[in-house]
């Protein structure tokens, strides 16, 4: 009996196969065949947005709409659902698992690029949560099933926080035909925790299976210290202060100087916000404003301003968010102020971990009184060097009562000190100290004690 070469028996069969399938693909039609039951792969475009970094590069702009029009990458996925049936058998369908990444399609995904990109796509995204899952948020870790969710693929560790749809701290059962997605770079991707909310599966067009991305481990992290980094702080101050000064001199702006009693201030600030759950700048439940949190550090710059979030941010990250608004963008690059001081305060609000960042910033401005201000406190002053001379004549003076001269005699020392003191400050254009200001509001006192002792002579 003849023997069949290796090559005859088991490489030339597949090579044909390969050869034919070449062939048919080539057409149309049967591409199109080849396409659904996933034989074949389909090329999608990535855009630079950065929701899948590091899976996916980031795009090259500051401008996040020139990213969106930027192709960073181009993979093959499968077509989804894939397969077909016959005589009640599917054959080559696929069905969904975690960790799958997935291109979406639906009426949400166009309302938002529409208005964020200026244009209609799609979105990329990772398949965290599938039907009956429970998802939690929580310290910056994804709860699956009441358990730490593995994330190599993230571009950060304790990186994810909740969003409007999905809060930290509350946990949602994915319901039957939905899918809950997230992008790998938690702090920059509108995904299920926001807007876009749970996935129809009939929404997922293409798919590329966790089982074949390969070649994309090159951007896995190693994730085995990722549970020690729970409940610490996530902010370096200097660092975010270094970074924004950077900034700030490639727009030629005047760095901003680090204060410790600006960090202190905002310190107590986000203590109190965790504490009473009261985040306002109005400071509703607390009474702390930022200004009695400042006046307690002993910082004495009359023109402040804070700007206070949530999140597990690192330095550049929080710098990012800062500058996607314009308000506190506005403010960041502001030439107002001259210190600034930052806390990232960990704690919890009813059982939920949280960090508070709260940055503070202190800049003076010159008071400017009126000229007829600050002559009405000289001419006062100079009338209260005439009083004084005058009453000092009837010292040891008899006919006199000399308790009540020595007593008048004292409260004009007093009141001139005092308003030597507010003219020095206003001549120097200097704002007045709490104890200079409290003694200008008490000043109808001290000049109404000194007339009551004045007339008490004269009987």
């Amino acid at each position: 009996m003849a023997k069949v070469s290796f090559w005859k028996k088991f490489i030339a069969p597949v090579f044909t196969l390969l050869i034919v399938i070449i062939v048919i693909a080539s057409y149309p039609l049967y591409r199109q065949l080849l396409l659904q039951t996933g034989l074949i792969k389909q090329g999608i475009q990535i855009a630079g947005t950065g929701s899948m970094f590091p899976t996916f590069p980031k795009g090259t702009s500051a401008d996040e709409v020139i990213n969106a029009k930027e192709i960073v990458a181009w993979p093959k996925m499968k077509v989804f659902p894939s397969g077909f049936n016959l005589f009640g058998i599917n054959f080559f369908s696929y069905g969904l698992q975690r960790g799958d990444i997935v291109e979406i399609e639906n009426i949400k995904t166009e309302e938002i690029t529409k208005v964020k990109y200026n244009e209609v796509a799609g979105f990329v995204k990772r398949v965290i949560g599938l039907s009956g899952d429970k998802i939690e948020l929580r310290d910056g870790y994804v709860y699956l099933n009441s358990n730490i969710l593995d994330e190599p693929y993230t571009a950060k560790p304790r990186s994810t926080y909740g969003g409007d749809f999905l809060p930290d701290c509350k946990v949602l059962t994915v319901p039957p035909q939905k899918i809950f997605v997230m992008g790998d770079n938690r702090k920059a991707s509108l995904d299920s925790r926001f807007d876009l909310g749970l996935i129809d599966e009939k929404d997922i067009h293409l798919v590329i299976p966790i089982d074949q991305q390969e070649e994309y481990k090159t951007t896995l992290r190693d994730t085995k210290f990722d549970r020690t980094l729970a409940h610490k702080p996530t902010l370096d101050g200097y660092d975010f202060v270094s970074l924004l000064n950077a900034k700030r001199k490639e727009k030629n702006i005047k760095p901003l100087t680090y204060s410790p009693l600006l960090t202190l201030s905002s310190g107590r600030r986000g203590r109190v916000m965790i504490d009473t759950d009261d985040f306002s700048f109005e400071a509703t439940k607390s009474g702390i404003t930022m200004k009695i949190a400042v006046k307690e550090a002993g910082y004495q710059n009359k023109l402040l301003a804070e700007i206070s979030t949530r999140g597990y941010f690192e330095s550049s990250e929080l710098l990012e968010n800062f500058l996607e608004f314009p308000d506190t963008k506005k403010l960041l690059f502001s030439s107002e102020y001259q210190d600034i001081g930052i806390n990232g305060v960990i704690g919890e609000i009813q059982g939920c971990p949280l960090q508070v960042v709260a940055v503070h910033f202190g800049g003076y401005v010159p008071p400017n009184y009126p000229k007829d201000v600050v002559d009405g406190w000289q001419k006062l002053l100079d009338n209260l060097n005439e009083a004084s001379s005058f009453y000092e004549k009837f010292k040891n003076s008899d006919g006199i009562d000399q308790k009540k001269i020595s007593e008048l005699l004292n409260a004009i020392d007093l009141r001139r000190s005092h308003v030597q003191k507010v003219v020095v400050r206003m001549k120097a254009n200097q704002w007045l100290t709490d104890g200079e200001q409290k003694y200008v509001d008490e000043d109808k006192a001290n000049s109404d004690k000194i007339q009551t002792l004045i007339e008490s002579l004269s009987h």
